[in-house]
């Protein structure tokens, strides 16, 4: 069984935003459209929950 290869992406609050807005915005197209928009959904679903990236603390030494 292959599994799909996952990729990551780093952006912004505002090109996440961004993303999101474009995806709403082609969901609502593919509605007018008749088409099916259940993947955009998904998509739409993980950017909004994609937690943010913590920096790591440097060790400081004593």
């Amino acid at each position: 069984m292959n599994k799909e290869e996952q990729y990551a992406i780093k952006v912004t609050d505002m090109e996440r935003r961004i993303l999101i807005k474009a995806l709403t915005l082609l969901k609502e197209k593919q509605i007018k459209e008749d088409k099916n928009y259940d993947f955009i959904d998904d998509l739409i679903i993980k950017s909004c929950d994609a937690a943010p990236i913590r920096k790591k603390r440097a060790y400081e030494e004593r």
